[in-house]
């Protein structure tokens, strides 16, 4: 394709993405609505298939990035075995479950001793109860999460590890609309479950794990290429 043709299927790609309407899951996290119909998925297809050499980038420096973060994990679960990648796996499983079904209840209040009080509080103000007030109502459901991987790790020379920090990639079935509480009607988004990537980042207090951000999977790149911080106080080879 010449270079006139890219920039054409890059500001296609562009409008498609800033025009269709956005809902929100857990976090704020925005899927679009768009690439839910027929003509969105035949775009998609093709959207796919001419970067496929970016996607295979993309997943092959994420797979790269998740290794080398699980083998440090590895070696530092000797001394901490708490961060060994197979209990880390389980530990946000179960937050990610409890975080989609207290954001379905709208009462994140379920989940206080799973996220950070800031951001717990930030998102009951500015999303749930703010649609509340809208007479709107969030449906959000996830049936399955098919892929967690780490992207990004922090560690804390505190004591225990006190204050470090991962982001991970997960890939959910979820599906996230917004609807009038009288009228039933969807105001935002589309009825149907779809598989989303986002990514979260966790902070380690008092030996949990605490839900502190979520972003949007296009995000998953830029976070892979940031270089992990493993001070030398921890004694493992990075």
């Amino acid at each position: 394709m010449s270079r006139n043709q890219w920039l054409l299927l890059l500001t296609v790609v562009v409008f498609l993405f800033m025009v269709d309407p956005m809902y929100a899951g857990p976090g704020g996290a925005v899927a679009k609505v768009f690439f839910k119909t027929w003509w969105g998925k035949i775009i998609l297809g093709v959207i796919t298939i001419v970067f496929l050499p970016l996607i295979i980038y993309i997943r092959l420096i994420e797979y790269r990035k998740a290794k080398k973060i699980k083998s440090l994990l590895a070696k530092l679960s000797v001394k901490h075995k708490e961060f060994s990648w197979l209990n880390l796996d389980k530990e946000f499983s179960n937050v990610i479950r409890r975080v989609y079904n207290a954001w379905s209840n709208e009462d994140l209040s379920e989940v206080k001793n799973y996220m950070n009080h800031w951001y717990w509080q930030n998102q009951q103000s500015v999303f749930l109860d703010q649609w509340k007030r809208e007479n709107l109502k969030n449906v959000s459901s996830m049936k399955e999460i098919k892929k967690i991987r780490p992207l990004y790790l922090e560690l804390s020379e505190e004591p225990n590890l006190e204050g470090s920090r991962i982001a991970i990639a997960i890939d959910v079935v979820v599906e996230d609309y917004l609807k009038d509480r009288t009228t039933n009607k969807i105001v935002q988004g589309k009825e149907g479950y779809d598989l989303e990537e986002y990514v979260w980042f966790l902070e380690y207090t008092e030996g949990k794990w605490l839900l502190d951000d979520i972003k949007e999977g296009g995000l998953s790149l830029e976070i892979a290429k940031i270089p992990n911080v493993i001070p030398e106080k921890i004694g493992i080879v990075v």
